[in-house]
């Protein structure tokens, strides 16, 4: 048997890897470097971004999870990171998406769907740019990166009804979530109309995750795209998205509307576009 600084080899079957809490994980970890993580009891590598699991339970390239309840299921102690997923409907490639579980409801996580600014093609069906759903892009603009409409369907069961969505406005520091309550397939389409052909309630908190207070709640209502119209307050700060339309000379995404101006703004408009991350509750 020989010892190594922190590490154990023995010559009938075993490697011990060094082991440590997460709070114990190197400083500056360079890629490659493999450990076993006593916090989350799973093996686990830095891929020279975050820390990858790669252990056997599901959220593995090799063992993608259907969604982020089974990897809570599997591994309870599962942190904050990237995991792979392939919904039981979905019939492309495993994506790999960012996954927030410390905001979650307990047995759920957040896993990340969309994220950034501005496009003059946001609302893309097929998805666009999937790799760049990871840790490393949070804070990225552009160029989007959105997962497809078959994949987030197969994430929230199927059915917009069962749709639960959060989304942290990054520039502004507030947050929405969209809860589906019509009977229909999901479709990244559904956000680009005025009003939208599906309803659902919508909340607007002042800070992300659901945090500080509720500023607008507004129910059952298909005017969720349109905040001119259905009980919403105005073309100011709650205002969500911003479809394809000459005055924004064609950029799509989340908007913010006329009385907010931190974001990203065409040449003529005047309705800042937002970075955000889109979560989906599963």
């Amino acid at each position: 048997m020989a010892t190594l600084k922190n590490t154990t080899i023995n010559d009938t079957g075993f490697l011990q890897l060094p082991t440590g809490t997460t709070a114990q994980r190197p400083v500056s970890p360079l890629s490659g470097m493999v450990r076993f993580n006593t916090t989350t009891t799973a093996a686990e590598m830095y891929d020279g971004t975050t820390w990858l699991s790669i252990s056997s339970s599901a959220g593995t390239l090799g063992n993608p999870a259907i969604n982020a309840a089974q990897i809570r299921s599997e591994n309870p102690g599962a942190v904050d990171g990237d995991y792979y997923y392939k919904p039981t409907s979905y019939s492309g490639s495993a994506i790999q998406c960012y996954t927030n579980f410390t905001n979650a409801p307990a047995g759920k996580g957040y896993v990340l769907a969309a994220r950034g600014m501005q496009s003059l093609n946001w609302w893309d069906s097929a998805g666009q740019n999937t790799t760049a759903l990871n840790q490393g892009n949070l804070s990225v603009n552009t160029p989007i990166a959105v997962a497809p409409n078959t994949f987030v369907d197969g994430l929230i069961g199927g059915n917009w009804n069962l749709m639960k969505m959060l989304t942290n406005r990054m520039n502004i520091g507030d947050s929405f979530t969209i809860n589906g309550t019509s009977s229909a397939t999901f479709a990244w389409s559904l956000f680009n109309a005025v009003p939208s052909s599906v309803n659902a309630t919508i909340t607007r908190y002042t800070s992300n995750w659901k945090g500080g207070s509720v500023s607008y709640t507004g129910t059952n209502t298909a005017y969720f795209t349109d905040t001119l119209s259905g009980g919403f307050t105005g073309n100011d700060c709650t205002r969500l998205f911003t479809w394809t339309w000459n005055g924004h000379e064609g950029y799509q995404g989340w908007s913010s509307g006329s009385g907010c101006t931190n974001g990203f703004q065409a040449a003529s408009e005047t309705h800042a576009i937002n970075l955000v991350n889109v979560y989906i509750e599963c």
